[in-house]
């Protein structure tokens, strides 16, 4: 019966070990040389998304202030208007009213559709397109609102085609039509998210 030996090393190691031991201190060197740059870009890194992560902070705060003003303003302004209609004797007002504190509302809205998507990012570190289609959907809406508003209060004009009026009506398509496209990129982005997951 025939006896295989396998090559030892001088130290009476197998080839195959001298090989892995010569592997792992490759390994070592290798890992040494790239142990001081590593450090500075782990530092640089983690001072770079601190920094990152405060930025969106302090963003955010302001936010969430200006949403908090806005809010108390639309309410100030709602009640001065109504109740200024109301001691005018003038009630169709109140109506130009109520469509203005809802376009304050609207406002808020957004700031604090924006303000989710800082909190969005702080917490996770990743952007998302979904809450900037929101935001224009709403801001058309506002759009639309405040043509209303114009239109509404020159009533008297409206019957005949002015180059005010023709200019009302453009912005008022542009803004329908901004509102269904994004509507549409909405729900195919809703798809490709559903298909990817």
């Amino acid at each position: 019966m025939a006896k295989y030996q396998v090559g030892t090393g001088e130290d009476g190691t197998s080839s195959s070990q001298n090989e892995k031991i010569h592997e792992t201190n490759h390994r070592q060197q290798d890992n040494q040389s790239e142990e001081p740059e590593d450090r500075i870009a782990s530092f640089s890194g983690n001072l770079l998304d601190k920094a990152d992560s405060l930025i969106y902070a302090i963003v955010g705060i302001s936010f969430l202030l200006g949403a908090l003003v806005a809010l108390v303003y639309s309410f100030w302004d709602f009640g001065v208007n109504v109740t200024k209609a109301i001691n005018d004797g003038k009630p169709p007002e109140i109506a130009l009213s109520v469509i203005g504190f809802i376009s304050g509302l609207l406002l808020v809205l957004i700031i604090m559709e924006v303000l989710g998507t800082v909190i969005h990012y702080l917490k996770s570190h990743e952007t998302s397109l979904r809450p900037f289609l929101f935001i224009g959907i709403v801001s058309a809406t506002r759009s639309i609102l405040s043509i209303g508003a114009k239109l509404s209060v020159g009533q008297e004009n409206a019957s005949s085609i002015t180059a005010s009026f023709q200019a009302a009506m453009i912005e008022l398509g542009v803004s329908a039509a901004v509102i269904v496209a994004l509507g549409i990129t909405l729900k195919l982005l809703g798809k490709l998210v559903e298909t990817e997951s």
